[in-house]
């Protein structure tokens, strides 16, 4: 309120000096003309009272129709109110301009669909040669007649590129995530020993094993599966990608009871962060110090996870110690 009226006499300040300045000249010539026999007393209560009115009653106004602005600003519905032919006018064209951007908007989003349903068309497109390597692969096993280690590269290759397109359209999906969202009590264990026998083939090729140091009783949580899962494949991935070397490492998975919250940990044995990069690894594309080492990371695998987190009404905090390791923590809901 203060701000509005320190505007408004900022704005009439130049009619304020003109209205004064008129008035002094007029009692000063009175004054003059009849030797200082009219008292100037009454004459100058009279001016300051007009001023007030000449200027409060235009005030409210203006008060008036700065408040209805901003409330249009929260409510777009809330109707703006004016009292002058100016402020009308400015209405007007404000109305215009704004009709004019949500014509762009609109047409800006329905072009942005379009592009998004090629481009997830495309991915599905893309997942069915996968599939069809998936079963060459399978039949060539089936043959026991082949190289173990050609074998097992060809299906952790096929299976990032089946991963990286999964990424790709759950990237797509976070756009709509309400309409892709089912909250429900899920077995915290059981998505972890899906993932897990999904990822086996990854671990076994890196030689790193996963230890699951909780039982699996009492172990239910409040969220999405279908995407809860698809955040800890994301988490374990890249456990197994920083820890891969020549002796075997491990991933620990454990979790800790909090009052209504259950914490689950997922601990590596990898290279670590840098402390200098801690804080930007959910930043979408960045991958630091270590993504300048493994050619293959995106900075899109730890971003996706906490846009999930967040929208889950869940929280992802992550921890590690440059040389010794990285440990990610998720904060669930656990069953009432």
């Amino acid at each position: 309120m203060k701000n509005i009226i320190k505007k408004y006499l900022k704005d009439n300040i130049a009619k304020t000096l003109l209205y004064f300045s008129n008035t002094f000249i007029i009692i000063l010539f009175f004054y003059l003309y009849t030797d200082g026999k009219v008292p100037i007393k009454y004459p100058l209560i009279v001016s300051f009272f007009i001023y007030f009115l000449f200027i409060s009653i235009p005030l409210y106004r203006y008060i008036k129709f700065n408040k209805s602005i901003r409330k249009s600003i929260d409510n777009p519905n809330y109707g703006i109110e004016v009292d002058t032919y100016e402020r009308e006018e400015v209405l007007r064209v404000i109305t215009a301009i704004h009709s004019q951007y949500n014509k762009k908007i609109y047409k800006l989003k329905n072009q942005m669909k379009d592009s998004t349903k090629f481009f997830s068309q495309w991915v599905h497109n893309m997942k069915t040669p996968l599939s069809v390597i998936g079963l060459i692969i399978q039949k060539i096993e089936d043959k026991k007649d082949y190289d173990d280690e050609l074998i097992m590269e060809f299906k952790r290759e096929n299976s990032r590129l089946n991963d990286n397109l999964e990424q790709i359209l759950n990237l797509i999906r976070i756009e709509d995530f309400s309409t892709d969202y089912t909250p429900e009590v899920v077995n915290l264990y059981d998505s972890l020993k899906q993932v897990i026998n999904d990822e086996r083939s990854n671990f076994i090729y890196s030689k790193v094993y996963p230890k699951i140091l909780f039982s699996k009783e009492d172990v239910y949580i409040l969220t999405d599966k279908k995407w809860n899962q698809f955040m800890l494949k994301q988490i374990i991935s890249n456990g197994i990608k920083y820890s891969r070397g020549e002796k075997g490492k491990n991933i620990f998975f454990d979790i800790e009871k909090k009052d209504k919250y259950i914490y689950f940990s997922i601990e590596d044995q990898g290279i670590g962060i840098p402390f200098y990069d801690l804080d930007r690894v959910f930043e979408p594309f960045f991958t630091g110090e270590n993504g300048r080492k493994y050619k293959n990371s995106s900075g899109i695998g730890l971003y996706i996870c906490s846009v999930i987190a967040d929208k889950l009404g869940q929280e992802l905090t992550i921890d590690s110690k440059e040389g010794e390791g990285t440990t990610v923590k998720i904060r669930y809901l656990s069953k009432m």
